[in-house]
């Protein structure tokens, strides 16, 4: 059962953008009851969800071949065995997740009507994870300066904070991030009566089991105890993550 939006997000007061690019993400794929789907803007929670995701996920499976397991590094997977959904564009990736064993992970910041292969129907569970917009443009403007991808944000960051706040960002087609407003109201209005669970950022940092165990019920696992809890707090933390990411990925972040 659809969520309602949390109280003051459904609605923004900012003037009209112009039309963002689709993303190809028009996916023939057939979702299942149990695949979780992280929606984000971007810098606003993404991988740190999906890993609490992940662990969650673990506390429920025993078997240690389970591709969701640490260090899993088999040829043809995902990096953290999770499908960014903007990256499948050849048939032979679409074949890798049909062949993926349930539970399976989804990410994406696309908006929420380019997500077509959706529906009320197939019950796929949603997280939407919505971050402060301020904080989401210091993000966005380290990250573009920490991977050399300056072009996007400029020089100056209050130039690229009064771009966005007008939503005159570069567009995705330019390797932006796209309509901050556009996206958030897409999810929060959620027209379709999609299945989601709406997390605010800003809480998951405060309160970080409570949010965990929210994450955990949606997925409709049993309650966690207190050191279940704490335990996944602890191994979703940025140094655990840190690790993790260079474990597999051969590099730090």
């Amino acid at each position: 059962m659809a969520e309602d939006a949390p109280n003051g997000v459904s609605k923004f007061n900012r003037p009209a953008g112009p039309p963002q690019p689709k993303l190809p993400i028009d996916l023939d794929i057939d979702l299942r009851p149990d695949d979780i789907l992280v929606a984000t803007f971007p810098r606003s929670g993404t991988t740190w969800t999906v890993e609490i995701v992940r662990l969650l996920h673990l506390r429920h499976i025993s078997r240690t071949d389970h591709p969701l397991t640490w260090g899993e590094k088999k040829k043809g997977s995902f990096p953290w065995s999770t499908v960014f959904l903007e990256m499948v564009h050849r048939k032979r990736r679409l074949k890798v997740i049909e062949e993926m064993e349930s539970p399976r992970i989804f990410k994406t910041h696309a908006y929420y009507d380019e997500c077509k292969f959706l529906s009320a129907e197939n019950n796929c569970k949603i997280i939407y994870v919505y971050r402060d917009p301020k904080d989401v443009v210091c993000s966005l403007f380290d990250h573009a300066s920490l991977i050399g991808r300056k072009h996007v944000v400029g020089d100056d960051i209050q130039e690229f904070a009064k771009q966005f706040a007008q939503r005159k960002e570069v567009s995705r087609n330019e390797g932006g991030p796209g309509d901050w407003v556009e996206q958030n109201e897409g999810y929060m209005s959620n027209p379709s009566n999609y299945n989601i669970l709406f997390i605010k950022y800003e809480d998951l940092k405060a309160k970080t089991g409570e949010i965990v165990s929210k994450i955990n019920n949606f997925m409709g696992y049993p309650t966690l105890t207190k050191d279940e809890e704490d335990q996944v707090v602890e191994a979703s933390s940025f140094e655990r993550m840190k690790i993790l990411h260079t474990e597999l990925a051969g590099k730090t972040v």
